[in-house]
């Protein structure tokens, strides 16, 4: 008899058994087959070094500190190229801070923010080189209020960012106080349409990218306190 028959069958074929001078070994996972060899020191290059930081600052990146106090930020971009969630923040009428300050379109508002500085001025009795110079005192701790890219182009000084602030801030409270307050100066006011004053309060004002600090408002609310205190 062959050694074939001897063995039930050659190796290999369908139903036949494996001889046992043989090993048959079945890897279906090739990254398996890469076995690290212990004490072996690899080096990298710098490109590979850097490769290696970025994931790192990557996932740190991506951290929530709880303690970080929360910054007026532009949305994320895969929410911006959704022409329906824009109305969510960007100004149709009136722009609020630094963000949208630059954009032509809006630039139309000023004539109106201009006017409602008037009017609040007027009404607190304080004159706009005070305000302005108190609000150019507090604008380093301002800028920390908003996401430090934003404000890369206002970083060579402090007078445009400030100014920027000052106007914006006055805007805001003279038009809370034409709103709800009784103390204003109407002869003034009839130079800001009643339209423009209602999309200013009820839709630009609210909007995720136009907002100021808080703390804007309450400088300039109290030199205001101090001015009708005096």
């Amino acid at each position: 008899m062959s050694s074939t028959e001897e063995g039930g069958g050659a190796v290999g074929a369908p139903g036949g058994a494996v001889s046992n001078d043989q090993t048959i070994t079945t890897n279906n996972n090739p990254l398996e087959t890469i076995i690290p060899m212990p004490d072996t020191d690899f080096t990298l290059s710098k490109g590979e070094l850097e490769n290696l930081r970025s994931l790192d600052e990557s996932f740190d990146g991506n951290q929530l500190d709880p303690n970080a106090k929360p910054l007026i930020r532009r949305v994320p971009s895969t929410l911006g190229c959704h022409e329906d969630f824009r109305k969510y923040f960007k100004p149709k009428v009136i722009q609020i801070g630094p963000l949208h300050n630059d954009d032509p379109t809006l630039h139309g508002s000023q004539n109106l923010k201009q006017n409602l500085v008037k009017c609040f001025t007027k009404n607190i009795g304080v004159n706009t080189k005070t305000l302005y110079e108190n609000m150019k005192k507090e604008i380093d701790g301002l800028k920390k209020c908003y996401d430090p890219k934003e404000l890369e182009k206002y970083s060579n000084g402090k007078e445009k960012l400030a100014w920027i602030l000052f106007v914006d801030g006055c805007a805001i409270l003279q038009a809370v106080y034409i709103r709800y307050g009784q103390d204003y100066n109407s002869t003034l006011i009839e130079r800001c349409t009643i339209k423009e004053m209602l999309t200013f309060e009820y839709s630009d004002l609210f909007l995720l990218e136009n907002q100021l600090p808080f703390r804007v408002l309450n400088c300039l609310q109290a030199r205001a306190k101090m001015a009708k205190s005096s």
